[in-house]
């Protein structure tokens, strides 16, 4: 039962690893969308925590709604794969 629990921090952890390069591709699909400037495109892209897509869109964006649920998905997921490094740093063994 034990690695079934660090089976699932483990597997949270690459998923929300990999979310960063899709939510990544999902901000530069809204900011070629919106046909942004480079400037603009850069701040949307390379800005963290989506503020520069919420100072360069408008709200009603493209893939708005998508966006939001994989942004609130991968943080869960990170968060939950937050265990998984703290355990391999701690090197607990419990077992």
């Amino acid at each position: 039962m034990f690695n079934v629990l660090i089976a699932v921090f483990y597997y949270a952890f690459y998923t929300g690893l990999s979310g960063i390069a899709v939510l990544f591709l999902v901000r530069l699909y809204i900011g070629l969308s919106l046909k942004l400037t480079t400037k603009d495109l850069m701040m949307v892209l390379f800005i963290p925590g989506s503020i520069g897509l919420s100072l360069k869109a408008k709200s009603p964006y493209p893939l708005e709604n998508l966006y939001f649920y994989l942004h609130v998905f991968f943080g869960i997921m990170m968060l939950i794969g937050s265990i998984f490094i703290l355990y391999l740093h701690l090197e607990l063994d419990i077992i």
